[in-house]
């Protein structure tokens, strides 16, 4: 009676890790792996759902890593510093004035006629036509900023304030204002150096 119970024990330990094999192996078939006996394995074919996992896990990460999400990385260009500390063609301050002066004058004569809607498409017009007369001058690492008010008199006062953090020896401003009995014009051109 010993030796069976001790074959008892010693084939069902050796079951045992062949059922919990076949168990881990293919979850999705539950109870049905249970049954399943276990060979040598030639009788067997291959399962194609785990096979179809694993050759869609592995063309989607090989699709990603090979040619990137937005297809094959372009080389980026880098270039080297200069350590240039002053631009090649400084701006002239002087002729930002006249720039300014000769549109805001050409503009804004005794035929202009104040309108809140028309004065608005004008503003827009003089500022953006400044900057591009000025940028044609090609000051090297210079970014600009064209503010163009215009209101209408009618006994009221106009205060502007503006706040800014700048180098006070690269950075600076132009303002020209226009004035006519029934209205105003005021332009501010703030320079600003760009390394």
């Amino acid at each position: 009676m010993a030796d069976s119970p001790d074959g008892a024990d010693r084939r069902s330990k050796e079951n045992v890790p062949v059922a919990a094999a076949a168990k881990e192996a293919d979850p999705a078939k539950g109870k049905a792996g249970k049954k399943e006996k276990v060979g040598d394995g030639k009788d067997k074919k291959p399962e194609k759902q785990s096979g179809s996992q694993r050759g869609s896990l592995t063309k989607s990460h090989m699709g990603m890593a090979g040619a990137g999400v937005g297809g094959p990385a372009k080389p980026t260009m880098r270039y080297m510093p200069t350590y240039r500390l002053e631009s090649k063609n400084p701006l002239n301050k002087e002729r930002v004035e006249n720039i300014i002066k000769a549109v805001m004058n050409r503009h804004y004569n005794d035929e202009y006629m104040f309108h809140p809607k028309h004065s608005l498409h004008m503003a827009a017009q003089v500022s953006e036509e400044i900057k591009n007369r000025i940028k044609l001058n090609n000051y090297d690492r210079y970014r600009y900023i064209v503010l163009v008010t215009v209101g209408e008199f009618l006994m009221q006062g106009l205060y502007s304030m503006v706040n800014f953090l700048w180098d006070a020896e690269k950075d600076g401003f132009v303002t020209y204002s226009v004035e006519r009995p029934s209205y105003f014009a005021v332009c501010t051109t703030f320079y600003l150096y760009y390394d």
